[in-house]
């Protein structure tokens, strides 16, 4: 195995510390080692997995409302596993996925699905065996499937017996779970057997489902399976009865000695009873146990025994004895005893020690027999829900997303038929960004929660909530979602939101679907804005990768102008009650909205933020003056942007009729003769008058300040005194001069007079 050297030291130093526990043997396997990335699964964060609720829900992080929790109908613990793990590592091969789909589709044929053909007429024996087999399959898969859920953690179990910290009773527990799965999935693979090749083709049967199968019901499995157990003993594993438990004596011939020395210790310290029968000439002499104590003599009271024989203990009416050579015998039988358990326990652990040659085709059955239990989950997930299969376009294809009628598969448990479904379609040499906006509560979330979730589905092997779905392999689903701080680490609400985005500029590729939902809004309005524009332009331009964009910023639309056909705008429909003329344009306290959750092409202007309030349940007071603030404030925008239209088309009119007016009377003045003025010379020193004229603008716009409005009439003198300098020569520069006094006062005469106009 090529690793890196500082991974070498790493592996060292694990096997040294693993060593301390007798652990160590687990690191010879190949399974154990796996790379940290794969090019065979998607990319997805711990920050998408959380925004995403794909293990958690966010609310009080339990599996509750998950996307793992609404798919997961496994019936094993180890399936269960293994299926947290699938859903957290989408595939990204094309021919991976297809084949889970595949065999998804055989088992949900099997149960019987309205989607597959019911009452076919047959017309010869083999299609008629073909279609008894179908509900056959289900039938042993889901028996099988639902023992194992009610016995021991079988994956567990046997890395248990490979650790050799097993018990025997969960060792027989383990193996005969797994021999009870392995001979029934084999009347499944023993069918198959007989006509492999016409089988194959009448059931359609997926490669991936008889590959499961097969190794899960191998013969050299169950073969191994039996005879392991053919070694032990049941009742005595039940009992923790460990000098017992070992059966085949000739597999352990140690066991079999100690058992012997066993024997003959008790053989003999039974035959102590005659000798003691003829010495006190009792014939009916016995030995006795009580409280635990064996082989005593019980005799009574006026009988004379010698004076060696050890009194134990006493009644009225009886002395009960341990003659010496009971006492000789019993420490024998003792010692006997003691080196059978020594020896059996260490035949017990040379017995787990051999399980090791085992431990990969038992590791390899029970992965099998967990991948099955997911197959057969996402099965009876798609039968469930009405569920579809989703179309995995080729790699050489554009990246694309087509999903018709899409659901949101969490909420739609919630909502059932009420739940509003969605069109998405998105291609890369088409339609790749959707800029989403729409009221507070509209569904905007909701709708990229469930574009993103059907693409994790997908490329897991699962059937989607949709009509139809067409997909591109996706190599990573980044997200920039909520807003959240880290106060420990000193680190804002916005500085949580920017790393994101950095993340995902960094890491996001062509093949990347990118959602980002209210980039920004941790900022003032402005900043916000312009970063929220600059990063979605930057995946639009540098990426160019399927983009969710939602905002309530409406003017980051116009970035369809820059990329034509590429962006779209869509926002989540909704219906408002009639309102009063004065208050067309303003917000209404007392306006109804009514949401429709669909998507439509359109930018929405408004959030309808004060019925999110009303629904938080403010102060209706609270409420009432936010409203009122709301009206002032749109109404002083609306008012700005009617007098900055009035003023510039003045302006504009103003500007030019002046230009013109002061160009008629400079080439009709001597002066302007005398010096060889022309209007060249204005392009001579177009810097200057651009200046001059720019100044003038500032100062008949700004009517609201006189004060700033007058410092750039005097601005512009000053310019206008320079070019007279540098250009103009009249013979009476002071009489000129107070001609451009007398203009500027003309001028701002002109400001007063369109600051009554306006």
């Amino acid at each position: 195995m090529n690793m890196p050297n500082l991974a070498v030291q790493a592996l060292a130093l694990t096997v040294r510390h693993l060593k301390q526990f007798g652990l160590e043997r687990i690191l010879h396997l190949g399974a154990s080692f796996r790379p940290l990335s794969s090019s065979t699964e998607m990319t997805l964060s711990a920050n998408a997995l959380q925004q995403l609720e794909v293990l958690k829900n966010n609310a009080d992080g339990s599996e509750s409302g998950s996307l793992l929790q609404s798919m997961n109908q496994t019936l094993t613990i180890f399936g269960s596993r293994l299926l947290r793990h699938w859903v957290t590592h989408p595939l990204c091969d094309r021919n991976m996925i297809c084949a889970r789909l595949d065999a998804v589709s055989e088992i949900a044929e099997s149960m019987g699905s309205s989607k597959a053909p019911q009452n076919v007429e047959q017309h010869d024996a083999e299609d008629s065996f073909v279609t008894n087999l179908k509900p056959k399959l289900n039938y042993i898969l889901s028996s099988v499937l639902t023992t194992l859920g009610r016995s021991t953690d079988i994956q567990r179990g046997i890395t248990r017996i490979f650790h050799r910290t097993a018990t025997p009773s969960e060792f027989i527990a383990v193996i005969q779970a797994i021999l009870y799965a392995g001979k029934q999935l084999q009347q499944l693979q023993i069918e198959e057997e007989g006509s492999k090749e016409n089988l194959r083709g009448k059931t359609g049967r997926s490669d991936l489902l008889r590959k499961l199968i097969c190794t899960a019901s191998s013969s050299t499995v169950i073969g191994n399976a039996a005879r392991l157990l053919s070694t032990l003993n049941k009742e005595a594993a039940d009992k923790q009865d460990l000098p017992n438990l070992i059966i085949s004596d000739g597999q352990f011939p140690e066991v079999a000695e100690a058992r012997m020395e066993v024997q003959l210790a008790k053989e003999k310290l039974d035959s102590l009873i005659s000798l003691y029968r003829k010495q006190l000439g009792m014939r009916k002499l016995e030995f006795i146990s009580v409280s635990g104590t064996t082989h005593l003599i019980e005799l009574p009271l006026d009988v004379k025994v010698p004076s060696n024989w050890v009194k134990i203990n006493s009644t009225k009416k009886t002395v009960r004895y341990h003659p010496p050579d009971v006492l000789t015998a019993l420490d024998h039988l003792a010692l006997a005893n003691e080196k059978l358990t020594i020896t059996c326990r260490a035949a017990w652990d040379n017995f787990l020690s051999g399980f090791g040659k085992y431990y990969a085709e038992f590791q390899a059955a029970v992965q099998a027999l967990a991948s099955l239990d997911c197959l057969h989950s996402l099965a009876v997930l798609s039968r469930n829900k009405n569920y579809v299969r989703p179309v995995i376009v080729y790699d050489d294809e554009p990246v694309q997303i087509h999903i018709l009628s899409g659901r949101h598969p969490v909420i739609e448990t919630t909502l059932q038929d009420n739940f509003v479904p969605n069109d998405t379609d998105l291609q890369a040499d088409r339609e790749y960004c959707q800029i989403i906006t729409g009221p507070n509560m509209g569904g905007k979330s909701c709708y990229i929660h469930q574009v993103a979730l059907i693409a994790i589905m997908a490329q897991v092997g699962s059937f989607v909530p949709a009509s139809s779905a067409k997909l591109h392999v996706l190599d990573g689903i980044f997200t920039r979602m909520g807003a959240s701080d880290s106060i420990h680490q000193g680190r804002s609400t916005f500085l949580e939101e920017l790393s994101e985005a950095s993340h995902i500029l960094h890491n996001c590729t062509a093949r990347s679907l990118v959602i980002i939902d209210e980039l920004g809004r941790g900022t003032s309005t402005h900043d916000g804005v312009a970063i929220a524009y600059a990063t979605l332009h930057n995946l639009l331009q540098q990426k160019k990768c399927m983009v969710l964009f939602v905002t309530h910023y409406p003017k980051i639309a116009y970035i369809r102008t820059e990329f034509p056909g590429s962006v779209e705008a869509y926002h989540v429909s909704y219906l408002t009650s009639n309102r009063d003329m004065d208050t067309v344009g303003m917000q209404s306290e007392n306006e109804d909205v009514t949401y429709l959750y669909k998507l439509v092409p359109g930018v929405s202007e408004r959030s309808f933020g004060f019925k999110v309030a009303e629904l938080a349940q403010l102060p209706s007071s609270c409420i009432r003056q936010a409203t009122i603030m709301a009206a002032r404030l749109e109404a002083v925008v609306n008012s700005r942007a009617r007098n900055r239209h009035g003023k510039n088309w003045l302006l504009k009119s103003l500007v030019t009729d002046q230009k013109k007016e002061a160009q008629d009377e400079m080439l009709e003045s001597p002066e302007c003769l005398h010096v060889g003025w022309s209007p060249v010379l204005e392009e001579t020193n177009g810097g200057a008058y651009q200046k001059f004229f720019m100044n003038l603008k500032a100062a008949i716009i700004d009517v609201d300040d006189p004060v700033q409005s007058f410092q750039y009439l005097n601005h512009a003198r000053s310019i206008a005194r320079e070019l007279i300098s540098s250009i103009v020569h009249f013979s009476d520069k002071q009489s000129f001069l107070k001609s451009v006094d007398t203009a500027a006062a003309t001028e701002a005469d002109s400001k007063r007079r369109i600051s009554s106009i306006l």
